[in-house]
C-alpha cells in the first residue's frame, strides 16, 4: 500500500493533500509493525484522518514532524460498537492519546442515529466521564442524515444538550448541497488535481458523474496507471460529500462568463 502512496507523490511531484477515510477505518487496515502511517507522513504530504479510534497503530510514537503532517483528525465514537467489542476500557484510552498529540486538529463526535436513540444518554455519559472530564474537549454530535428526526428525539436531543452543558458542541448536519445553493454551476478539478482513490486501486475524479469516462476512470494506481485531465469539469451538479471537500480546499470556482 505504501507504494501506491509513494506512486502518486512522485506522479505529481508536489504536496500531496490525502483524506484518508471512507468504508472502515484506515488505522486497521494495515498492521503495526509495518508503520504505514509514519512511512506516508515522511512523504510530502498533509493528510486528513477519519478514525473510529478502535487501534492507533504507531500513531503515540510518531516524530513532531510527521505528526504535524496531521492536518486533520476526525475521530468518530461508535459507542454501540464500542461496547459490543469490549472496548470500553481501550477506546478512551485511546481518544486520550490522540487528543494529547494533536489537541487542536481533532475533533470528537458521534452519530445521533434513530435506531440507537436509547443508547444517546448513556453513550454521551460515557465520553463526558472517560474524555471530557480528562481532556476537555466537547463532542460534537452528527444527525444520521439517513433516518429522520420524530418530534420525539428532537426533544430527547433539547433534554441531553440541558444535561450535559458544555460537553456537547454545537451540531454537524450533513447538507453537502447547502454550500452550492447560489452556485448552480461550478467549475471542478475533479479528474486534475483531486481524485478518489479506492481500496482496489481504481483512481476516478468523481465518482458520481459515470456518463463522463474522463472523471469516472482515471487509472489504477496498483496497476500503476494515471490519466489527467487538461482543464476543469464545468459541473450542474454540485451537491455531493466530494463536492464539499473540493469546496473546503479552496479548489472549486464559480464559472466566468
Amino acid at each position: 500500500m505504501f507504494e501506491d502512496f509513494r506512486f502518486i507523490c512522485e506522479y505529481f511531484d508536489a504536496p500531496v493533500f490525502f483524506a484518508l477515510s471512507g468504508v472502515g477505518d484506515f488505522m486497521v487496515s494495515y498492521g503495526r509493525s509495518q508503520r504505514l502511517l509514519e512511512r506516508l507522513l515522511g512523504l510530502d504530504v498533509e493528510v486528513a484522518l477519519d478514525t473510529n479510534g478502535a487501534a492507533l497503530q504507531e500513531f503515540p510514537e510518531l516524530a513532531p514532524e510527521r505528526l504535524e503532517k496531521l492536518r486533520f483528525i476526525n475521530l468518530t465514537m461508535h459507542y454501540h460498537q464500542i461496547k459490543q467489542k469490549n472496548l470500553l476500557e481501550r477506546w478512551p484510552a485511546n481518544a486520550r492519546i490522540i487528543l494529547e498529540r494533536r489537541f487542536e486538529q481533532t475533533h470528537p463526535d458521534y452519530i445521533l442515529s434513530p435506531p440507537l436513540r436509547d443508547e444517546w444518554e448513556e453513550a454521551i455519559a460515557f465520553y463526558a466521564q472517560t474524555v471530557y472530564a480528562h481532556t476537555g474537549r466537547p463532542l460534537i454530535p452528527v444527525r444520521d442524515v439517513n433516518r429522520p428526526f420524530t418530534p420525539d428525539d428532537e426533544d430527547r436531543l433539547a433534554r441531553l444538550y440541558a444535561r450535559f452543558g458544555e460537553v456537547l458542541k454545537g451540531e454537524y448536519v450533513e447538507d453537502f448541497s447547502a454550500a452550492f445553493r447560489d452556485r448552480p454551476e461550478v467549475m471542478c478539478p475533479a479528474g486534475v488535481r483531486y481524485f478518489r482513490v479506492w481500496n482496489d486501486g481504481r483512481v476516478q475524479g468523481c465518482p458520481n458523474l459515470p456518463n463522463v469516462p474522463s472523471l469516472h476512470d482515471c487509472g489504477n494506481v496498483k496497476e500503476r496507471r494515471l490519466t489527467v485531465r487538461k482543464a476543469l469539469f464545468r459541473c450542474d451538479t454540485p451537491a455531493f460529500c466530494d463536492c464539499s471537500a473540493i469546496d473546503k480546499l479552496g479548489m472549486m470556482r464559480t464559472p466566468v462568463e
